[in-house]
């Protein structure tokens, strides 16, 4: 008997382990960590652009496509606030602009008018109403020279309008 023990030990102390288990932990840690630094040295446009240290890029607060604000269309010949037409180019528009040149006189008129109807119905019913965040959404051909864009930015600040979202059509793939 003692001899069967002796060789029931020897089979047990020469035949290894076949059920082993692997700490995976640590692999995975090093796989999170090589996917976090691939996805932020990644660059889908394959541009590289160099800022300099004097120049600060502006942020952008786009989060949403729809916003709160008034409508501002302009074409070549005509400008619209919330759908209404405020101004049609034509041979006879001698005095339509102001501050030398800069302000458009009849795009000035009807938004300072805008500003003070939201203004005087938050004041009415400021449950109801929204307060007047200074948001104008521009809607302007592209056609258009900067110059002219720069007048109509101009004319909304000088009325109010102090931030500015640019309603643009999105490329298709």
């Amino acid at each position: 008997m003692s001899r069967k023990r002796s060789i029931r030990n020897k089979k047990q102390r020469h035949v290894k382990n076949r059920h082993f288990e692997i700490d995976i932990t640590s692999l995975l840690d090093i796989l999170v960590i090589l996917l976090v630094f691939l996805l932020k040295s990644y660059n889908s446009s394959g541009i590289t652009v160099e800022v300099p240290k004097e120049i600060k890029l502006p942020y952008s607060k786009s989060d949403s496509l729809n916003s709160a604000g008034v409508m501002i269309q302009v074409s070549k010949d005509k400008i619209w606030v919330d759908s209404e037409t405020i101004f049609e180019a034509t041979d006879d528009n001698k005095n339509v602009y102001g501050h030398g040149g800069r302000l458009i006189n009849p795009l000035y008129n009807n938004l300072v008018k805008k500003v003070e109807e939201i203004k005087t119905l938050n004041r009415q019913e400021p449950d109801v109403a929204k307060e007047f965040s200074g948001v104008a959404n521009l809607i302007i051909d592209k056609t258009l020279k900067y110059s002219y864009v720069k007048k109509i930015m101009y004319t909304c600040a000088e009325a109010g309008f102090k931030t500015y979202k640019f309603v643009v059509l999105s490329e298709e793939d």
